[in-house]
């Protein structure tokens, strides 16, 4: 995250966009609140000054007067008169190369001030004469430099500061945000840990509260639905056991295959939610992927139409077969259910490498559009609302597959296009242990 949009960042621009204002808003308040009383105060003193200095010097300026003058308050002055210049001192500037600001006082005198160098120098005129008035002690002004740059550095370090200071205290939020996210990918085991007893700790508390209560409300759901599936079992069987014992006949045959569906939809419901438990255990075993797939095709597909191709897949690699093989027929089942009559036959394609085996699934259907593509795989999603059989059932098969292949530690992908087909692959990695 960029540090302009953390929360941290913010405040510290805050800080500095009010520390600026307030310097601005006492700036101004010291200049127009207390310039006036300032010189109001001060320039009674600056024009007394000045009239001693005046009369010191004596008008016409006497050099003697003005030479002790400048030893006992240690000035430079100088003399400009039209036929003479007189200094007290040596190396005095010469005033056609100072730029001069003038300056109007109460009572109407006009002084000229400047600054050359190390030093102030003040001018006064009268009459025929000029006076140049300057302090011996000039301003340093070497240091300012290096007191300049220790400020800034002191400010960056305040800032430094501040800004630690700000992201430790916030620092709960991005623990909450990324707890958060775990259990949105329904991580619900997971708890934020925050040792805060302000109010960040107990929106973290909260929040851990809250997906205790998800979690029990889940495992609820599960439960139940699991025995419902069991109780459901024993009258199917029954039933099934009833009907293969009549007449044979259209009907007897519509409820078998009927009872074949429902026995098929509660081992569908059954497997999903014992592979969504976080204590779901595969049962991995020393299998050839080509022999699975064969075994599907030969068992549930003799006699549908489809294209097999397998690639160097009759190594053995560990997989729990029951659940991939219940797995590739779903895939398969879908697969001729969405290719109509006319179209060439599904493709299912079974490759092995080093790292993965890999099993495409393709047919030339009309297709998913792509603003089901990303919750296709949901639980009991449909593209079609009306849920009908030939469409594909009650949208628990393609959800059953992604969570095999999740369950063993592969993915699976889907790739379709509007009356071009969709391609599912699925991966599962090569694993030499259990």
């Amino acid at each position: 995250m960029k540090f302009r949009h953390r929360l941290s960042g913010k405040l510290i621009l805050l800080f500095l966009f009010l520390g600026l204002l307030i310097v601005l808003t006492v700036r101004t308040g010291f200049r127009y609140g207390f310039q006036d009383e300032f010189r109001h105060v001060a320039t009674p003193h600056l024009m007394e000054y000045l009239s001693h200095l005046k009369q010191e010097i004596g008008d016409p300026p006497n050099r003697n007067n003005a030479a002790a003058l400048a030893k006992r308050l240690g000035l430079s002055i100088t003399i400009l008169s039209p036929d003479s210049i007189w200094s007290s001192h040596e190396n005095l500037p010469d005033p056609a190369d100072i730029d001069f600001h003038r300056h109007r006082l109460s009572n109407g005198q006009e002084i000229e001030v400047a600054r050359n160098e190390q030093r102030f120098i003040l001018r006064l005129r009268q009459d025929r004469y000029t006076l140049l008035l300057s302090p011996n002690s000039s301003i340093e002004s070497s240091q300012l430099p290096l007191v300049v740059s220790l400020t800034i550095v002191a400010v960056l370090l305040i800032i430094a500061l501040v800004y630690h200071l700000v992201r430790r205290l916030f620092r709960p939020i991005e623990t909450i945000r990324q707890g958060i996210t775990r259990f949105g990918r329904g991580e619900l085991e997971h708890r934020i840990d925050v040792r805060r007893r302000d109010e960040l700790g107990e929106l973290a508390n909260s929040v851990n509260n809250m997906a205790d209560e998800i979690q029990q409300m889940l495992e609820g759901k599960r439960q139940l639905l699991l025995a419902i599936s069991h109780e459901l079992r024993s009258p199917l069987t029954r039933a099934r056991v009833n009907a293969e014992l009549l007449e044979e006949s259209e009907p007897q045959k519509r409820i078998i295959l009927d009872l074949q569906q429902m026995e098929l939809e509660l081992t569908e419901l059954l497997e999903t939610e014992r592979l969504g438990s976080q204590h779901a255990r595969l049962d991995r075993q020393s299998v050839s992927p080509d022999q699975l797939v064969d075994e599907v095709m030969q068992r549930h597909f003799s006699d549908s139409e489809v294209v097999c191709h397998h690639i160097n897949d009759n190594d053995e690699i560990l997989l729990d077969a029951i659940r991939v093989r219940l797995m590739i027929r779903n895939l398969l089942d879908n697969a001729l259910r969405h290719t109509p009559e006319d179209a060439s036959p599904p493709v299912i394609t079974s490759e092995l490498t080093n790292t993965a085996w890999r099993l495409t699934i393709e047919d030339s259907g009309h297709g998913i559009e792509a603003e089901h593509l990303d919750r296709i795989t949901e639980p009991f999603y449909r593209a079609d609302k009306a849920r009908q059989r030939e469409t594909g059932g009650y949208g628990l098969g393609l959800y059953l597959c992604k969570v095999i292949a999740l369950a063993h530690g592969g993915t699976l992908l889907i790739n379709s296009e509007v009356n071009r087909g969709t391609r599912i692959t699925t991966s599962f990695p090569v694993s030499s242990n259990g």
